[in-house]
């Protein structure tokens, strides 16, 4: 069981090694997340920083580094609301909303372009077993959690 477990591993661990970016060398992966996330999730077109780093799952500190290279690039603005200081909002560009449609439409089309090549019974059921897998890992996670502070108490 230790080998099917370090082969499952493996073969979705590769998927981080492809290079997306290549596609679409103007931003990064994450620039590219981050762009998506303020596009789709935004009120108005705008999100503050805090609901962007908590729907993205994403440390302020990361978002913060990763805002001020688009900023610098003139693909975010910030702005401070005017009702409520302590927030700053963000929003995309003309240039950012052109950028993450045709990084979108690349993905999209690569996408259809590497699926139009798996069996599409096969596709679902993978998808199936990996959601399954996911929501067993993440149980198995929830229950384990106190675990490794109870030990280093227990070694005191």
């Amino acid at each position: 069981m230790d080998k099917l477990y370090e082969e499952l591993f493996r073969a979705m661990n590769q998927f981080r090694k492809l290079k997306f970016a290549e596609m679409f060398p103007m931003i990064n992966r994450t620039d590219f997340f981050v762009m998506c996330t303020i596009m789709d999730k935004g009120e108005n077109g705008k999100i503050t920083i805090s609901e962007l780093a908590s729907r993205a799952k994403m440390l302020p500190s990361a978002i913060s580094r990763t805002l001020k290279g688009l900023e610098e690039r003139g693909y975010v603005e910030r702005n401070i609301n005017k009702n409520d200081r302590r927030n700053t909002y963000v929003e995309l560009t003309a240039e950012g909303e052109r950028l993450t449609e045709e990084a979108r439409q690349i993905m999209a089309d690569f996408g259809k372009s590497v699926m139009s090549q798996v069996d599409e019974a096969d596709m679902k059921h993978l998808i199936s077993y990996l959601d399954n897998i996911y929501h067993i890992a993440e149980k198995e996670i929830e229950a384990r959690k106190g675990q490794g502070r109870r030990k280093e108490r227990e070694h005191e």
